[in-house]
């Protein structure tokens, strides 16, 4: 059955307009905004899920009170898509009472750019943010916000918004 879906899934997706087309002189014309629904956590194995990438995150596995502590949302872009190098990346930390967050985008100290150094690019098809913030209190907290990102093929940009979040044990 879950073979079944997949199939369907993929020919939905085949019949599907794309994000852009070409002129009829075969210039690319501007790119829309594309949103696809996220896959919950745990179905995909991933924090984020969508048809052209996904996004992981890792944190230490402690993090202590006051104490500096970063995490890293890391894009993938999947199948003949690759990261976006002249996107401006970007997260927007959601404001949080237990974190003070240590951002230097001239958006606030809740926001993480590419612009600052926080985006760091590992190959054509990955990159990663990374969030730094210091914790007030013990137990668990999640670094929550919105990343702006972007995806590309060979036909077509993607620009995407997506909320993630990655759970921190601060000790």
């Amino acid at each position: 059955m879950k073979e079944y879906a997949s199939i369907l899934a993929a020919a939905a997706l085949a019949l599907a307009p794309g994000a852009c087309s070409r002129d009829a002189d075969g210039a690319l014309r501007d790119t829309k905004h594309v949103a696809t629904a996220a896959v919950p956590i745990g179905e995909c194995g991933h924090a984020v899920c969508a048809d052209n990438f996904f996004i992981d995150t890792s944190s230490p596995p402690g993090c202590a009170q006051g104490a500096t502590c970063s995490v890293a949302f890391r894009l993938v872009a999947t199948g003949d898509f690759h990261v976006n190098d002249q996107y401006p990346y970007r997260f927007a930390a959601d404001g949080a009472k237990d974190l003070q967050f240590f951002g230097a985008d001239v958006g606030g100290k809740n926001v993480f750019s590419k612009a600052a150094g926080d985006w760091q690019k590992s190959d054509a098809k990955s990159g990663a943010m990374t969030v730094k913030f210091a914790p007030k209190g013990s137990g668990q907290k999640a670094v929550s916000g919105t990343f702006k990102l972007s995806v590309c093929s060979e036909a077509n940009c993607l620009l995407e918004q997506r909320q993630v979040s990655a759970m921190v044990l601060v000790q």
